[in-house]
């Protein structure tokens, strides 16, 4: 059994802000490092992605620009990025700026980096007078390399994080945050206060409409409640609206799946703020062990099976229910969207989470009547550990190939779009 300190250090660690989505964020960040680190003016500029990190970036909305593709979200990290900021490094982008970064893009190159094993950003900056080189690697965030030609071949850091994760068991999740101080878990409510504003601007903005027909925007159940609050705050970040979402796991999406659709079902069973957090917490431990098993960047749309069905846990934890429970609505969950696939960031994704928070409810309150999908289904399994492991197996073996599939096709799809 961990202890208190080991857990909340493992949901503190898989929690961060960012301001658009994460692979722009992340994509910007590194450029605008490389940028901060080379002097002259820039001759020209190659950015070598991961295949999975290159698909999340081609179509999705940029914050503080009026057009995509990845070629702009390198320029403008160049010429508007603030490397000090994290993944907020887009957090206040001028019209001037984004002007430079249009002119600029004709000079970036960008190449998917295929011996890349994980997630990997590089930035190669040339001027008349220096060669720099940033990489990113492992997490979004992640610079783990910034050096001055000539350059020394990288090796990647052994990601003990994702072993690590693969620590504990539902049980002990459940005990955690059963007994873990309160007063540990206010950074919780700020998170969730952060995922509210997106959601509350989107609301102003009206795009629920874009996600949902009228026949569920004026329908109060949970289940409808739960699929507006995520899936119109999800639209309204991959549209590029500049508010910092909080992330889970690397990923604004998730964090909003798992956090709104939480907290929709706590505004409908009108349940205490502690009650509400604890339920956070559980569901957050839940997300950061499925994506110990699945990667940071994968085939399929870990909305669905990663925070999708964390926030179906945290559900039946805020209706009283216990670990058979949980383990019930996880099958319940995978057995209905373990293929979903992820193609790329983009405003569709808002479908996905809205789909993804509304099965969430659906299979909590299910499992929560003793109803379900049967254990012996499928790939499904009587333990939550060998559930998830059989998930990990799915996606990372039997699924090994998607993903250079979804790239070709959307490759082919957007050869009209010089800037993706």
């Amino acid at each position: 059994m961990m202890d208190h300190a080991c857990y909340l250090r493992r949901i503190k660690a898989a929690l961060a802000p960012s301001t658009g989505c994460t692979e722009p964020a992340a994509i910007a960040l590194n450029a605008a490092t490389a940028r901060a680190n080379v002097q002259g003016e820039i001759i020209s500029v190659t950015a070598r992605l991961d295949a999975y990190l290159f698909k999340n970036a081609m179509g999705v909305g940029i914050p503080g620009a009026d057009e995509r593709g990845v070629n702009l979200c390198v320029a403008l990290g160049i010429t508007a990025g603030d490397s000090r900021a994290g993944m907020n490094a887009l957090h206040t982008v001028k019209p001037e700026q984004l002007s430079e970064a249009k002119h600029l893009r004709d000079r970036v190159t960008v190449e998917i980096a295929d011996e890349a094993k994980g997630l990997y950003i590089e930035t190669i900056i040339t001027t008349a007078d220096d060669v720099v080189r940033v990489i990113t690697s492992g997490e979004h965030d992640h610079i783990a390399c910034i050096e001055h030609m000539p350059f020394s071949p990288f090796v990647p850091a052994e990601d003990d994080a994702a072993e690590a994760a693969h620590d504990g068991s539902l049980g002990e999740f459940i005990e955690f945050a059963r007994t873990v101080p309160l007063e540990e878990l206010t950074f919780l409510r700020d998170a969730l206060n952060m995922n509210r504003v997106v959601y509350y601007r989107a609301m102003e903005e009206g795009l629920a409409h874009r996600v949902l027909p009228n026949m569920l925007l004026q329908d109060g159940s949970l289940y409808a409640q739960a699929k507006k609050m995520a899936g119109t705050a999800s639209y309204a970040r991959m549209h590029g609206i500049p508010l910092p979402v909080m992330t889970a796991t690397g990923s604004g999406n998730q964090g909003l799946t798992l956090f709104l659709t939480v907290d929709a079902a706590a505004r409908t069973y009108n349940v205490s703020e502690e009650r509400l957090l604890r339920a956070l917490a559980v569901a957050n431990l839940a997300n950061v062990y499925i994506k110990g098993f699945i990667g940071p960047l994968s085939s399929v749309c870990a909305c669905g099976v990663a925070s999708g069905l964390s926030a179906s846990i945290g559900v039946v934890f805020l209706m009283g229910g216990g670990e058979p429970e949980m383990l019930q609505a996880s099958r319940n969950i995978l057995g209905s969207v373990s293929g979903m696939i992820c193609d790329g960031a983009k405003e569709g994704c808002a479908s996905k989470v809205a789909l993804s928070a509304g099965l969430a409810v659906e299979a909590a309150c299910l499992a929560m009547e003793g109803g379900g999908i049967h254990a012996q289904d499928g790939i499904l399994d009587e333990s939550f550990d060998r559930l998830i492991a059989h998930l990990g197996e799915l996606v990372c073996v039997g699924m090994g190939g998607t993903n250079d599939t979804i790239v070709h096709i959307m490759k082919d799809e957007k050869i009209r779009r010089p800037n993706c």
